[in-house]
């Protein structure tokens, strides 16, 4: 089931045939560097892969597989989660290394920021981001999202900085984003 298109991307459901380039983005040490400190091993991303994403989502929230439309590979997978706040959201996205540095987080992220703002007629949005990943805190500057908090994981060495946009925000920055 295809959620979203932009200009050279297409969200849809994980299928069986994204399973390799899944698990070659989650046991990637770089990949993982600012989400959890980790490469998963191989069994882990077999196990997750098969038993939270594939076939997932099916409805508005969660990390739909991103594919590229020029050759339809499988490139990582971006989303909204839910809020307890049923009026935000958080924005979230994983891209494999290969496809860095091309804008395609960027292109994701205008997506469902427009996703969450026009269709869903969320109020905020959410993004949190691992102290030191210099590339998604300017993706976030970027669409206007500002910082209001960090958070140190004890014990781990980690320090979460969260950001938000809100509705008004983004559509008086929205004419000057690009």
């Amino acid at each position: 089931m295809t959620f979203l298109e932009t200009e050279r991307l297409l969200f849809r459901t994980h299928r069986t045939e994204d399973e390799a380039d899944f698990i070659r983005m989650q046991t990637d040490p770089q990949v993982r560097r600012y989400v959890g400190g980790q490469a998963w091993s191989l069994e882990k991303a077999k196990n997750r892969f098969r038993n939270e994403y594939l076939g997932r989502p099916t409805e508005t929230y969660g990390l739909w597989a991103t594919i590229l439309k020029e050759d339809g590979k499988y490139i990582g997978c971006c989303g909204l989660r839910a809020a307890a706040e049923g009026t935000a959201a958080y924005l979230g996205y994983f891209l494999a290394r290969s496809h860095w540095g091309r804008g395609f987080a960027s292109e994701a992220s205008r997506a469902f920021i427009d996703l969450a703002f026009e269709r869903l007629e969320l109020i905020r949005l959410w993004a949190d981001v691992e102290q030191g990943h210099a590339v998604s805190e300017h993706i976030l500057r970027k669409f206007g999202f500002r910082y209001v908090r960090r958070e140190e994981i004890a014990g781990r060495g980690r320090v979460i900085l969260f950001y938000e946009l809100s509705k008004a925000e983004w559509d008086h920055g929205m004419r000057t984003w690009h």
